[in-house]
């Protein structure tokens, strides 16, 4: 078992500009990607469809841990959480890069495993180069104004969830938030404050630059 608490995922969507330091874990092409920049991964996972032999065995020869797909049951990101789960017990934050990008039922499917019960003892933040996508649990929540994070959206995930938020540009009070019309985006932080946010349901949100 690994004794750490946070750990990013490489998805085979868009790449970021630059690369985070700290562990990682490869999924299929992600780890290809990875593996390409010289960076030695704790976990090498995925069905591997989209990847040939020889970089599939030197992707295996750079991962502490490797672990080959072999159902259709569960995404390769579902599959990589679970792997993470059972070797990191103690794992808290988990930042997800190359989750968004040309294939949108992929990235609708990494945006449900959000707010998967399975992994709902862990923050997990979906990133790009232009946003950062988490979900907000029902009750009190506390977001802190980012450097170049002008716009504040909530995205609702359950119908009639009522929502309150404080100290941001726009406030509101009980507002209900609605799966067919968007009324809680582009809010924006306000004084460098922080943002006090509370939902009676979990609900999406991003953080996004201008």
């Amino acid at each position: 078992m690994e004794q750490i608490t946070q750990i990013n995922i490489m998805l085979d969507g868009e790449k970021p500009n630059s690369i985070s330091s700290g562990h990682w874990c490869g999924v299929d092409g992600g780890a290809k990607y990875l593996v390409n920049k010289g960076i030695k991964l704790l976990i090498g996972c995925g069905d591997f469809d989209s990847v040939n032999d020889d970089e599939r065995l030197r992707i295996e020869n750079n991962s502490k841990y490797y672990y080959k797909k072999n159902n259709e049951i569960e995404t390769d990101a579902d599959f990589a959480l679970r792997k993470i789960h059972s070797i990191c017990k103690n794992i808290k934050i988990i930042n997800i890069y190359g989750a968004t990008g040309k294939r949108l039922d992929h990235f609708f499917g990494n945006i449900l495993l959000l707010n998967s019960e399975k992994y709902s003892k862990t923050v997990m933040n979906i990133v790009d180069d232009n946003n950062i996508i988490m979900v907000a649990k029902a009750g009190k929540n506390i977001f802190l104004p980012k450097k170049e994070y002008k716009y504040f959206s909530i995205v609702p995930l359950y119908e009639h969830t009522i929502m309150t938020i404080k100290n941001a540009k726009y406030e509101v009070e009980n507002l209900e938030l609605t799966l067919t019309r968007p009324n809680a985006t582009s809010n924006e932080f306000f004084d460098n404050k922080k943002i006090e946010l509370e939902v009676d349901k979990n609900c999406l949100v991003i953080y996004a630059k201008d």
